[in-house]
């Protein structure tokens, strides 16, 4: 009897310390956890939290800035771009796009690239793993296709119809230049023996196209631009370039824009060209440029013997000044959207009329942010791996 007694008082005696070593540990735990919600709040900006989920009028509001920051899968090869008022976003990743009224996923899936490069017009984007053998066309909101090809790509540009024109290394020449349809069907299969193709274009109605071809000349480099109508096995004309390099071709309608290093030319016809920006007795630097929503140019300069003097003008597709600007330090980048004209300086984004020039707001920023763009009343921020609203 006495011998039970002693079993069970030890028994309870043991029951206790493991009561007591349990409620310890759990104090422990929970002392970890107010730390780290201390120091998370510590963190806040709460002028900011209350902006955000706060109207004017103090009630609470859930809106486009509850769902911001927006958090991406990479920080890498990350690219924000606007079509149709939706943010459509590169990752070496993903392509992403976002409905920027509520922050949510329209479309979304992970490509598997290894060098992704996209290229977006209205409604369609296309994306391909240059140097290799992907390429694949979506919408906004779903695939088209994708397809492999037998060669590695060099380069693709797609048009507002989803006509995709993309060049690859040939095993008769140097380049193969082809024309796909939105249903995959092959328009026009163009071989290349003038140099490698670099750049290519197609205008939006997927009629006229462009390709450009760097070679050796003299022991200098030279690129030349070819317009070809889709369809046939003959250019329209070709236009050579020496001593600058080609930044982009891009058709306005059946006009096209080719920005260089050193100024803007223009196409009409695919046959006239003109230079718009720069001159041989007053050349320039291309900054950064844009197209606006209707694929007219936003394009940025600084003179030479004025490098720090930086401007902006809006070109039409025959060339002619719409607006000009002059800009008090050099930009990282220029966006359009809507009516509106969005640059993004190291420390600041102002945003500017696009029809009158007037500057509309300014926003602080710091150096980390990579690209930005004013939707309806909101300016988009892409800084490393977050899409951000900055008030």
């Amino acid at each position: 009897m006495a011998s039970n007694e002693r079993e069970n008082a030890r028994k309870e005696k043991k029951r206790k310390a493991q009561r007591r070593t349990k409620i310890i540990l759990w104090a422990i735990i929970l002392a970890i956890a107010v730390a780290l919600v201390v120091m998370k709040i510590a963190e806040l900006d709460f002028a900011a939290v209350k902006s955000r989920y706060i109207d004017k009028e103090g009630n609470v509001s859930v809106t486009a800035s509850a769902a911001y920051p927006y958090s991406l899968d990479s920080s890498k090869n990350v690219r924000m771009v606007t079509e149709n008022d939706k943010l459509c976003i590169l990752t070496s990743v993903s392509v992403t796009v976002l409905n920027p009224t509520n922050g949510t996923q329209l479309y979304s899936f992970n490509h598997g690239y290894a060098n992704p490069i996209m290229d977006t017009a209205g409604n369609y984007v296309c994306l391909f793993d240059q140097g290799a053998y992907r390429l694949r066309l979506d919408t906004l909101s779903g695939a088209v296709y994708e397809t492999k090809t037998d060669l590695p790509i060099l380069t693709a540009a797609v048009s507002r119809s989803g006509d995709v024109i993309y060049a690859s290394r040939s095993s008769d020449n140097k380049s193969t230049v082809f024309v796909l349809d939105s249903k995959l069907k092959k328009r026009m299969e163009l071989e290349v023996n003038e140099g490698y193709v670099v750049s290519a274009a197609i205008d939006p109605s997927g009629k006229r196209c462009a390709y450009a071809v760097i070679n050796t000349e003299n022991a200098v480099l030279k690129t030349t631009v070819f317009t070809v109508n889709v369809g046939s096995s003959e250019p329209v004309a070709s236009f050579d370039f020496s001593g600058t390099e080609l930044l982009d071709m891009h058709y306005c309608r059946s006009d096209m824009y080719l920005v260089c290093a050193d100024g803007v030319y223009t196409v009409s016809s695919q046959k006239k060209l003109q230079q718009a920006i720069g001159t041989e007795e007053q050349g320039v630097n291309t900054v950064c440029y844009t197209y606006t929503p209707n694929d007219e140019m936003l394009y940025v300069y600084s003179g030479y013997s004025a490098a720090n003097e930086n401007c902006l003008v809006h070109i039409n597709s025959s060339g002619k000044e719409k607006l000009s600007l002059d800009l008090v330090q050099k930009p990282k980048a220029v966006s359009a959207a809507s009516n509106e004209i969005t640059v993004l300086f190291p420390d600041s984004v102002a945003v500017y009329s696009l029809t009158r020039g007037e500057e509309k707001g300014t926003y602080a920023c710091d150096d980390s942010v990579s690209s930005a763009v004013k939707l309806s009343s909101k300016v988009f921020v892409c800084r490393h791996q977050l899409i951000d609203i900055i008030e």
